[in-house]
């Protein structure tokens, strides 16, 4: 019978990837654009459609985090599992922050669009890129 800490860390975890992967595509979408899906009216539905990923990704985030500190890993600093958990807390702290900039930008300029959602982007990217070197 599966323990019911690993069946929520296993579909938590699920949840996790699959918002963390849908929205890293829409910001990768939006960063290499042209100017035609760029319109304010398209990239406000996008992030209408991003936040509930993004809402997904934290949510779970906390999830994770607790059934790690229940499993005995209450310093994260001593591994490189908590360290890279850690290090994914301030990425998305950094695209939280930025992701909201962009919610209430109402200049409507491809150009902003453009470097809001390169920033979400690239953060995302060399956050998992110090996980990859932090966990193998």
């Amino acid at each position: 019978m599966m323990e019911v800490g690993s069946w929520l860390w296993k579909i938590s975890y699920m949840l996790h990837v699959i918002s963390n992967a849908a929205f890293f595509g829409i910001s990768l979408v939006f960063t290499f654009a042209d100017e035609k899906i760029l319109k304010e009216e398209v990239v406000k539905k996008y992030l209408k459609i991003s936040s509930i990923f993004v809402f997904f990704t934290g949510a779970t985030g906390i999830l994770l985090l607790s059934i790690l500190s229940m499993n005995g890993m209450d310093d994260l600093t001593n591994n490189p599992i908590g360290q890279s958990a850690l290090f994914m807390i301030l990425g998305y702290t950094i695209v939280l922050f930025v992701f909201s900039l962009a919610l209430i930008y109402k200049g409507g300029e491809a150009r902003i669009y453009k470097k809001l959602f390169g920033i979400m982007f690239f953060s995302y990217l060399f956050v998992y890129l110090v996980r990859v070197y932090l966990t193998t």
